[in-house]
């Protein structure tokens, strides 16, 4: 029994020298670093003080090398930044063979390109390897709170993952279709630990709080300011996503969000993720503070802002008040009725175009198209007898639309947009023109 304790102390101080070597080994590999800019030295010495702990507390694991890492990171100020963001990296003994894999690379300088291409389910996105400390350099010049959470794998489950990391960055391979919900950056490197780990994130079951994809997406909108306003973003989701985003998500569908696999992953192997750099922008201090504590312990982030249905109510209004303003008045009711019905049919025929060029199926199936309809420019066209008999005609198609909203067979919360269409129609069926009446008392004036 001595001997044993013997050589388990010695295997254990022999873990130590080593993991003390590597330690030494990446701080040498630091130097090459020339800092420019001291914000940017400081948010690295932020980094690397939190790494040598993370070393220091896994320091067997990091001995006997190479370890995978999970890095995650937290949202960003731009609109495509507000879902955060993951990677996987390797760590060598050799920290110059350190490499990052990362899913989420696109051309951001060509902005309506790459939108298009994801519309239309291209091939517009891929994964490349990377420097750790270049992409590392990325999140924290955006500000953007880091995560790291290194995996207890064996060595045969590590040769597996970097095979498959490998694989996919060969040129045929690394380009594939984006998907928000079901095919994203998040998805790729929880698909690679499940098949690595024989399906053990996929039997995984937990608390899913009862919030659809949707849900989750307007969750990273909530809050926005600046260019993209949160509640304008929040506004577009309602537009774009179909139904199939109006359903609850399992505990694994769950994972395409970076926040929940990593909680995940600390579910899994009880492994808590070090926070090796934490925002400094974007809320204060208790709130930061809520933020990582919400996010390290899997549950939905706090959000706060309006979700902006009532400003759409506001400008609905605005917008259709010239239909039955002119109708009263008994001029310009032309005008007046176009104003209020062409921006609808204009939106209308953008969804029916995404509708009809787009796989993916929350712009395919979509039940705004089924509220804004293109065809409804003709009423601008038709006699006043032919313009009241379709508007009746779509107006009990827009009840349908509502009585089925409200038995849930229609699931989208188009509330609001129902009334876009629906009261410069009222008012064309429910509104006498205004000329029309005055005509009729001039008319009987002059027969008395």
């Amino acid at each position: 029994m001595r001997r044993g304790a013997v050589l388990t102390r010695s295997a254990v101080m022999m873990l130590g020298l080593l993991g003390l070597l590597a330690l030494g080994g990446r701080a040498d590999a630091r130097s090459r670093l020339h800092f420019r800019d001291p914000e940017m030295e400081t948010k690295f010495q932020e980094v690397f003080d939190a790494q040598d702990r993370l070393h220091e507390r896994y320091a067997a694991q990091y001995a006997a090398g190479p370890v995978v890492e999970l890095v995650t990171m937290g949202i960003g100020s731009l609109m495509w930044e507000r879902h955060g963001h993951i990677a996987l990296c390797i760590r060598y003994l050799n920290p110059d063979d350190d490499v990052c894999y990362n899913y989420g690379i696109g051309d951001f300088h060509d902005p309506i390109g790459m939108a298009f291409g994801f519309l239309r389910g291209t091939k517009s996105f891929w994964v490349g390897r990377q420097d750790p400390l270049d992409m590392f350099s990325v999140y924290l010049h955006f500000d953007r709170t880091i995560w790291v959470q290194p995996l207890p794998l064996d060595p045969d489950q590590v040769r597996a993952v970097v095979a498959k990391l490998e694989h996919d960055v060969l040129e045929e391979n690394k380009h594939y279709a984006y998907d928000h919900f079901w095919d994203n950056c998040t998805t790729r490197v929880r698909d690679i630990l499940d098949t690595v780990t024989h399906g053990s994130f996929r039997a995984m079951r937990g608390n899913v709080y009862g919030r659809t994809y949707r849900d989750l997406t307007r969750d990273g909108f909530a809050g926005m300011t600046g260019f993209g306003d949160g509640r304008l973003m929040m506004l577009v989701t309602d537009f774009v996503l179909g139904r199939v985003t109006d359903r609850v998500p399992s505990y694994w569908d769950r994972m395409f969000l970076p926040d929940y696999f990593r909680d995940a992953v600390r579910v899994r192997w009880g492994i808590d993720p070090t926070v090796v750099y934490q925002r400094k922008t974007g809320f204060d201090t208790l709130g930061g503070q809520l933020e990582v504590y919400a996010q390290a312990f899997g549950l939905p982030p706090p959000r706060s802002g309006s979700s902006g249905r009532l400003a759409l109510l506001m400008v609905i209004l605005l917008l259709t008040a010239p239909a039955w303003l002119t109708r009263k008045w008994g001029r310009f009711q032309g005008l007046g009725l176009a104003v209020a019905i062409v921006p609808p049919v204009l939106l209308g025929t953008a969804f029916w175009f995404l509708s009809a060029i787009s796989p993916l199926p929350y712009l395919r199936w979509n039940e705004i198209c089924l509220i804004l309809v293109p065809i409804d420019l003709v009423i601008l066209f038709l006699s006043e007898p032919r313009r009241i008999a379709y508007a009746k005609a779509r107006l009990v198609m827009l009840a349908a639309i509502a009585l089925l909203m409200l038995v849930n067979v229609l699931r989208q919360p188009l509330w609001m947009e129902l009334l876009w269409p629906a009261i410069p129609l009222a008012a064309v069926v429910f509104l006498r023109s205004g000329r029309g009446t005055a005509t009729a008392r001039s008319v009987q004036t002059a027969k008395g």
